[in-house]
């Protein structure tokens, strides 16, 4: 396993808690636009070093036909790493059409990059990264109807930063930062056993008018879901909607189910059923639990590949079990067949930050012995998995111990 998900396994042993139906061709392209200069069907799957001395980006070719990746490249990011992450987050890096979005946890700044369709493996840094104006970014989120980026700080000093965005500008800040209090975990005991982050992800809703972040408790207390309000001229709130959620006690990933008001959240507590669905009610922002979903054997539920253009479920990845959980959100439960499991040379070896594109699951394992990025087709209209490719990371680019996030960039949109 990578060394922060050792370091998240000993949080464990201490006591304490982790701080439509899928068309089996491709989406009809009558359906779709084909991006200016982009060749249709073109793929390149992203995700990051978090290299503490030099942060950089890895670029993979994905074949149209198969859906495996080769070819890998990388981009510098101009920024810092940080190793040793406890509790890490989902979305540190993010793709929307030709924008490319990553943090840099070691140096508490948002890197900003263009993606040449002519040229998606080679993404182009547009200025230097900026300030996110509190501690370890760890996840980020565009919303290309305001042209606004918002960024988590899960460090000490934490909380909500938002930037516009602009192809010839860059980035710039759109006010202070949206401080987010850390008194549930104020000198935890025992204390952890590397950098904490606290703020797992923040996310628009598909409207872009609110954005939320989960805030993780201190193992015992509700974990607490903050919610910001969108104005009409696309000003972004600094006065949050707090909704604090028993029986979620970590919130880590969230995922909306192709709707404002029903949110896929993760809760990798010991011993939580894992998952849940939230009811978001409007114009409050207050959320309530819905649905609890029981995630067989869980150990720490954490990322959720999920999106409604191609599948109607979700896939949660566990960071210390060898499995995959297919969840349908529209009833809250796992599928029957719907723990699959992948092999890995490390005992305990989980998977981490994961996409669906098409017909393909992608996920980063966390296998020390044999780091991958493993491709599963999904067939049986969603349910089933077969695995197809397990990218040797190692062998190509080194061990890349800290590594993180993952998005996809695609031709068509």
């Amino acid at each position: 396993m990578v060394p922060s998900i050792i370091a998240l396994a000993s949080f464990l042993a201490l006591g304490l808690a982790l701080p439509s139906s899928i068309s089996q061709t491709s989406p009809s392209s009558s359906n779709l636009t084909v991006g200016p200069g982009a060749v249709q069907g073109d793929r390149v799957l992203y995700f990051q070093a978090n290299d503490p001395a030099n942060n950089y980006i890895v670029a993979l070719k994905v074949d149209s036909r198969n859906g495996m990746v080769s070819s890998p490249v990388t981009i510098d990011t101009n920024g810092k790493g940080l190793a040793g992450l406890v509790a890490v987050s989902q979305d540190s890096v993010v793709v929307d059409q030709e924008y490319l979005f990553v943090t840099n946890a070691g140096s508490n700044t948002l890197s900003f990059l263009v993606i040449d369709p002519k040229d998606p493996q080679h993404p182009t840094l547009l200025g230097s990264p900026l300030p996110t104006l509190g501690q370890t970014p760890v996840s980020v989120t565009y919303s290309r109807k305001l042209n606004t980026a918002c960024v988590a700080n899960g460090g000490s000093t934490a909380g909500v930063t938002c930037f516009s965005v602009s192809r010839t500008r860059g980035l710039t800040p759109l006010g202070p930062l949206r401080f987010i209090p850390q008194t549930q975990l104020t000198d935890p005991t025992p204390p952890p056993p590397g950098p904490l982050v606290l703020i797992a992800d923040v996310i628009f809703n598909p409207s872009s008018t609110a954005v939320f972040a989960s805030v993780r408790s201190n193992g015992h207390d509700p974990g607490l879901l903050y919610a910001f309000t969108v104005g009409s001229k696309g000003h972004i709130s600094s006065t949050p909607t707090i909704t604090s959620l028993p029986g979620l006690v970590f919130l880590f990933s969230m995922n909306f189910l192709n709707s404002d008001k029903r949110l896929l959240v993760t809760n990798p507590h010991a011993g939580s059923p894992g998952a849940a669905v939230l009811k978001i009610e409007y114009p409050e922002l207050k959320a309530t639990v819905e649905e609890m979903i029981e995630i067989p054997k869980q150990q720490a539920s954490c990322w959720v590949a999920y999106s409604p253009r191609f599948s109607k479920y979700a896939y949660v990845m566990d960071a210390l079990a060898s499995n995959v959980t297919i969840v349908d959100p529209r009833v809250g439960r796992v599928e029957t067949e719907g723990v699959v499991q992948f092999q890995t040379r490390t005992p305990g070896a989980g998977a981490l930050d994961a996409r669906v594109d098409r017909r393909w699951l992608y996920a980063l394992t966390d296998d020390t012995a044999d780091s991958r990025l493993n491709v599963w087709e999904i067939e049986k209209q969603g349910w089933a998995l077969k695995q197809v490719q397990g990218f040797d990371i190692t062998g190509e680019l080194g061990l890349l111990p800290y590594r993180m996030g993952l998005a996809i960039w695609s031709a068509e949109y």
